[in-house]
């Protein structure tokens, strides 16, 4: 009975729909026998040089750009600003590629039964020697998926793909340069956060970002990347003006921001002032080299918020284990080395022929071996030392302590110190305590708090390459 009534509710719904679209379509003249797919306009998106875009909320938005071809778009009203280039030609070229997917009527006696009377959006486009054209947009087909639409006023109806409203269908917000700051993220060579706790700065040099202040460590790359990538590419939510003078900025929480992130990049500056969130909570902000203000993410603004110990480096080592070449660990007064170098083969000869010369065909390359060289020689079993470097290379801070009181560091569990890569080295102290585990990487203040189960894991790794070494 249950499946019966179902049915009968759809079938209902069918019937409703079917019949909606029968009503609305018998009062329009039937479609012409004009070839499906034209093209709408005989155009190249490159000499389109003007356009105007009326949205559905009502802006009207001018744009153009100075020469055929350049995408350097300017939006010339309602306000004077760098468009979004990417909007901007995005619409330039669907008007060049859009086709007209049928005629539904060549000479409508009502607009505004298709919604053209009064057009949803509409977008004018001109080049350098034509005159300009308009494309009206109207009503959704009962159908879905296609619009009527008209071009220059005519009476002439035509269906266009509704997918393109979300590329025409711009306000003037989503037509100029919503850019918070301009600048190339990988020209950074400094970021810099004015926190109401403190300052926050970090350096970038070959290639390797560290946190200058207010510790000189380490920092993790993709972390202080990722912040820099995201300044890089925000965008304003809203603008709440385009002109204001120092003496308004009080409304804003701006006359005493609570951040301020400056980036140098190729030895200018861009700064970004964060004040009070607004109504729709975002955050009012401003570019310093700007009069205008804005709103932004809050999550963003959450970022920049961060201490200086989210942005610390965690892995306690930098190398990896393809690239280790030597590796060194100091242990109970006793010092064990490693060396990787290429595997000792027998000299095999090579067979001359009558003329004298070597016969030979080129061998494989040579296999790259880990030998103990301290404190004696000796070989070393390959899937032992795998395992070690695997272990240290994947131990990695939980925390970071101030000091390094009751680390047990004054009296080490071991010392390692590893080559890597083009000959770069790293020196790491680990303390063992009954309860807990800590470790320094080279000279940097205070000591990382590691999981103690993590370093017994590294200790046993070691010993099972030497069984002799002391325990710590």
């Amino acid at each position: 009975m249950r499946g019966l009534r179902s049915t009968l509710v759809l079938l209902l719904l069918f019937l409703a729909i079917g019949g909606y679209a029968w009503f609305i379509e018998r009062e329009r003249p039937p479609a012409s026998e004009a070839d499906a797919n034209e093209p709408a306009f005989d155009v190249e998106a490159d000499r389109i040089t003007a356009l105007t875009v009326t949205a559905d909320n009502g802006d009207v938005t001018e744009l153009s750009r100075a020469a055929e071809g350049e995408n350097d778009w300017t939006v010339t009203a309602p306000v004077a600003t760098a468009a979004d280039d990417n909007a901007a030609t995005g619409i330039a070229s669907s008007l060049a590629s859009l086709e007209i997917r049928r005629v539904v009527d060549e000479n409508a006696a009502d607009l505004s039964v298709y919604g053209l009377a009064e057009p949803t959006f509409s977008v004018e486009f001109g080049t350098a020697d034509a005159a300009a054209v308009t494309l009206a947009v109207g009503d959704e087909t009962p159908t879905g998926g296609e619009r009527y639409a008209a071009i220059d006023g005519a009476a002439r109806i035509i269906l266009i793909p509704s997918f393109v409203e979300s590329t025409f269908n711009r306000t003037t917000l989503e037509l100029r340069d919503r850019s918070v700051l301009e600048f190339t993220g990988p020209d950074v060579t400094s970021l810099t956060v004015e926190q109401p706790a403190g300052t926050l700065r970090f350096s970038k040099a070959e290639g390797d970002w560290r946190i200058a202040d207010p510790l000189d460590v380490r920092a993790d790359f993709g972390l202080v990347e990722g912040m820099v990538g995201r300044l890089g590419s925000a965008e304003m939510i809203s603008i709440a003006s385009d002109s204001v003078g120092e003496e308004e900025l009080e409304p804003f929480g701006l006359d005493a921001p609570r951040l301020t992130t400056t980036l140098e990049v190729d030895g200018d500056t861009h700064t970004l002032l964060v004040g009070d969130e607004n109504p729709e909570s975002a955050v009012y902000a401003r570019d310093a080299s700007r009069a205008m203000v804005f709103t932004i993410d809050a999550a963003l603004v959450d970022d920049l918020a961060r201490d200086a110990e989210t942005y610390r480096q965690k892995d306690l080592f930098d190398f990896r284990p393809f690239n280790a070449t030597a590796l060194a660990i100091e242990r109970g007064g006793r010092t064990i080395r490693f060396e990787k170098g290429p595997a000792e083969t027998p000299d095999a000869g090579a067979a001359d022929d009558e003329d004298g010369q070597d016969d030979q065909a080129p061998g494989p390359v040579e296999e790259e071996v880990w030998r103990q060289v301290e404190p004696e020689p000796g070989e070393v079993e390959r899937t032992a030392m795998d395992e070690l470097l695997r272990v240290l290379s994947n131990l990695r801070a939980e925390s970071f302590a101030d000091s390094r009181a009751g680390t047990g560091l004054d009296a080490p569990a071991a010392t390692v110190t590893v080559t890597f890569g083009d000959n770069q080295q790293e020196r790491i102290v680990l303390g063992r305590t009954d309860d807990a585990a800590h470790a320094v990487h080279g000279e940097e203040p205070g000591a990382a708090v590691l999981d103690a189960a993590t370093v017994d894991e590294a200790l046993e790794a070691l010993n099972a390459l030497d069984p002799s070494s002391p325990e710590p």
